[in-house]
């Protein structure tokens, strides 16, 4: 899922890590990036095991919380390759870190990564009084 973070009114993401809900061991960190810049833009995995993916995004020191709900379909893409999944964005939750959310493209699938820079399927926005 093509995914773009953003902190209001102009402020820089000085940091940005992000690690799935209960995901605290070694190795569980999707993204950790120093590099300060306006807006950062990631790929991130849904669950193949459940209708919702959880990730905790930490922005400049401060955590908040993002809850997608998602349903998943199995297509099949060749004897060779076997099945891939495709999702269906069908509503989220959040903490209140963050100022909005929007949801641009509810259609996830493989060829999801391939969005250019400026096209994703959802798009965070956090409150710059929060971070």
């Amino acid at each position: 899922m093509a995914t773009s973070f953003t902190v209001n009114d102009l402020k820089h993401i000085k940091a940005l890590v992000i690690k799935g809900v209960d995901r605290n061991d070694v190795g569980d960190t999707l993204v950790n990036d120093q590099d300060s810049t306006l807006t950062k833009r990631y790929n991130l995995p849904l669950s193949l095991l459940a209708d919702s993916t959880g990730f905790v995004l930490e922005v400049n020191g401060k955590k908040d919380t993002l809850f997608i709900r998602h349903t998943m379909i199995l297509s099949f893409i060749s004897e060779d390759c076997g099945f891939a999944p495709d999702y269906v964005i069908s509503g989220l939750r959040h903490t209140t870190g963050i100022d909005s959310v929007i949801i641009t493209d509810t259609k996830v699938n493989p060829k999801s990564i391939e969005k250019t820079t400026n096209d994703q399927n959802i798009s965070i926005y956090f409150s710059s009084a929060a971070h």
